[in-house]
């Protein structure tokens, strides 16, 4: 196990978790007919909220009681100084919504402080790799992670050759490059990449029409790159060939989908639809588990301080029910938390990584994302 920082607090029976998100965060501003991988267009919040209710129910007698505390950051910038304001009061653990920049500087600002920062919502993989730190714990999946997954199914298929679209934003290029490294390590073969823009201008007729983008080429499936979704929710149906669209639409790799029908999952988001009127989406699930993930480490380790708890989180011991098949843990080289990943349309799961045959020498999760011989993360 990697180090974290040595400070330890002792253990309360009142456990406080911090949670905390971007006021203005851009996200989440409302968009007509995003596509099926953008983020949810509710706050995560609500699932935090659903697990503090249920492990508090789950204590029983054994005296533990868990509240969480809320907390909007101004803005970006902002985030290290609203967590370190609630740490100054005893909040150790710290449930974290913030996009990739964001979420990059706070836990460079915390390296070496007495938190533990849970990130649900920030995809990068630099978070994993150059930029990682020791008290940041990543729930949600990685970029790599996603796009192994989908690589695993073209394989599994035998759709070996992909087009790739790719849109003008930062997020879209990122997205491609994880497709890309994946479709290397997998040995899946990219027909070409071309760039969209959805714009009127007739200077760019090249780059905002589907025939012309998808033309001329040939391929077994096209994977769309589209972090705001208005070019991909018209992609499927509209292109030259008749071929499958992966990616931003079509099948998309995701943590967790509604349609989700086995391990209890249809409980889980049951609950929490009942709560939040809507349907539950990954970044959701990202902060239901992570509370529920700290639960496991305080009952399970019987620490009597936060550096026990925190040793039994990050430890080989730590099995976590995400309502996804087989017990979940974080890896001790970059700690993200190694989980199956739901490959689906909008209506139903179609299947879910790692796919069968796809084999590891430890744990066959480690195919999805940078495995310990590959990470850049130096802790």
């Amino acid at each position: 196990m990697l180090a974290i920082a040595a400070h330890a607090a002792p253990l309360s029976h009142d456990i406080a978790v911090g949670y905390v998100q971007v006021a203005d965060d851009p996200r989440y501003d409302a968009r007509e007919g995003p596509a099926e991988s953008t983020i949810t267009p509710g706050r995560p919040v609500v699932g935090a909220q659903m697990a503090i209710d249920e492990v508090n129910i789950d204590a029983g007698t054994s005296g533990l009681t868990y509240k969480l505390i809320e907390q909007d950051a101004a803005s970006g910038d902002k985030l290290a100084a609203t967590v370190d304001a609630m740490a100054a009061k005893g909040v150790h653990w710290f449930v974290v919504d913030a996009p990739d920049d964001a979420m990059t500087a706070l836990a460079k600002a915390e390296r070496g402080k007495d938190v533990i920062l849970f990130n649900i919502s920030a995809r990068s993989d630099a978070l994993r790799g150059a930029a990682c730190q020791p008290e940041l714990l990543n729930v949600i999946p990685s970029r790599a992670m996603l796009a192994d997954a989908l690589a695993q199914f073209l394989l599994a298929r035998k759709w070996p050759k992909v087009l790739v679209l790719r849109g003008p934003l930062p997020e879209d290029k990122a997205d491609a490059d994880a497709f890309a490294h994946a479709a290397k390590r997998f040995g899946l073969s990219i027909a070409a990449t071309r760039d969209f823009i959805v714009s009127n201008d007739p200077r760019h007729r090249d780059q905002d029409n589907v025939a012309l983008l998808t033309g001329d080429a040939t391929y077994d499936v096209i994977y769309v790159a589209d972090s705001d979704g208005t070019f991909a929710r018209g992609l499927p149906y509209a292109t030259i060939y008749p071929r499958p669209v992966i990616g931003a639409t079509g099948l998309v790799a995701t943590a967790w989908r509604w349609s989700w029908e086995r391990y209890g999952a249809p409980q889980v988001s049951h609950r929490f639809k009942k709560r939040a009127g809507r349907d539950m989406g990954a970044e959701d699930w990202a902060a239901w588990l992570a509370v529920r993930a700290l639960d496991d480490a305080v009952r399970e380790s019987k620490a009597a301080d936060s550096a026990g708890v925190d040793k039994y989180l990050l430890g080989p011991a730590m099995n976590i029910d995400g309502a996804k098949g087989p017990p979940l843990s974080f890896r001790d080289w970059d700690h993200q938390l190694r989980q199956p990943i739901l490959l689906a349309t909008a209506d139903a799961v179609i299947a879910d990584a790692p796919m069968s045959g796809f084999l590891h020498q430890t744990n066959v999760l480690d195919t999805l994302g940078y495995d310990k011989p590959e990470t850049k993360c130096k802790f």
